[in-house]
């Protein structure tokens, strides 16, 4: 089976389920805190914890129809052509070319943090206003002819609890607006993944690396990364402000990790940096030492994306202009 026929699996089971006995289904509102113990970021100091938001089962209804409504959406855009379904990429994110990503859950960074939600247990009650603040809630549909649930990911935001911090609260009427005691919740129209039968299907990138803890991972890529980079050929005239710089940026997070996945700096000279500094127009600044090699230099710590630029081979020719550029997002022309 193909990985777009999978889709369109999940799919008909979806369009199936409508129509299920409500006894032969489970459908919860599951948020996840996390929690770090020793203030590490590695992946024994990082543990997930699970809770259900109790419904009712209008809600509850309500909430599987948006994980059909927006996998079928998908799925119709997939038919239609106007979406292509392909394999997770970090460079996805800087494409124009609207994708359905996909990626097998063996891949995911420390996927153990999360088997807890594909087993179908049953975990205890809690509130969204409960500390610490959720970082994820999952739709979890099960059936009792699945061997395991269908989960729907979608990220939390505090704009989520409506009137938080409002004086006065109050619920909109046709006619008469009237005074509203508690706050009141709002589950946002989207989907960022969904989890079918061992494949998370990927709706919005950057949304399903901060559920799944890619972060993490990119945190613990950039300080191999950084120190290879502070012991190559190409020498910084500041390198701790490049590091923190990286370090402060989720961005530059995963710039870094675009650079080490291509590898390009692994062979990186400084013929490559003279090359780039008088070949394109670029304000990446060189300084030159008094035996002639050159240095990185940076003013300040946004010269962060300059550098990472370089590192990860964004520098290209047009052979059509013999215009220089910088192209975020590169496909493989071949030969």
């Amino acid at each position: 089976m193909s990985i777009g026929d999978k889709l369109r699996e999940l799919n008909a089971l979806l369009d199936d389920f409508e129509q299920a006995d409500s006894n032969d289904k489970g459908r919860d509102l599951l948020v996840a805190r996390r929690f770090e113990n020793n203030g590490g970021v590695g992946e024994e100091d990082v543990e997930y914890e699970f809770k259900r938001i109790k419904v009712d089962g209008d809600i509850a209804a309500e909430l599987e129809g948006l994980v059909r409504d927006k996998v079928d959406n998908k799925v119709s855009a997939l038919n239609n052509d106007t979406k292509r379904i392909a394999k997770y990429d970090i460079q996805n994110r800087h494409k124009d070319e609207d994708v359905i990503e996909y990626e097998p859950v063996e891949n995911i960074p420390q996927f153990e943090r999360f088997e807890r939600l594909f087993e179908g247990q049953r975990f205890s009650s809690t509130r969204y206003t409960e500390s610490p603040k959720p970082e994820f809630q999952a739709i979890r549909v099960s059936h009792e002819n699945l061997d395991d649930p269908i989960i729907a990911f979608i990220n939390y935001s505090r704009r989520q609890i409506l009137g938080r911090t409002s004086w006065l609260r109050m619920k909109v009427g046709s006619e008469t607006h009237r005074k509203v005691d508690d706050s009141l919740l709002g589950i946002p129209n989207r989907l960022d993944a969904v989890y079918y039968d061992g494949t998370v299907f990927v709706f919005s990138h950057t949304k399903f690396e901060n559920a799944f803890g890619y972060m993490d991972a990119y945190k613990e890529n950039a300080e191999e990364m950084l120190t290879e980079l502070e012991d190559g050929d190409i020498p910084f005239d500041d390198f701790q402000m490049f590091s923190e710089a990286v370090r402060g940026n989720p961005n530059a997070l995963r710039l870094l990790q675009e650079v080490k996945e291509r590898g390009v700096y692994e062979d990186m000279d400084l013929e490559d940096a003279s090359l780039v500094r008088e070949e394109f127009d670029t304000d990446l600044e060189f300084d030159e030492r008094e035996d002639g090699t050159l240095t990185i230099t940076m003013e300040n710590k946004l010269d962060v994306w300059k550098v990472l630029r370089f590192f990860n081979d964004d520098h290209l020719n047009s052979p059509i202009t013999e215009q220089g550029y910088v192209s975020l997002a590169k496909e493989d022309a071949g030969e």
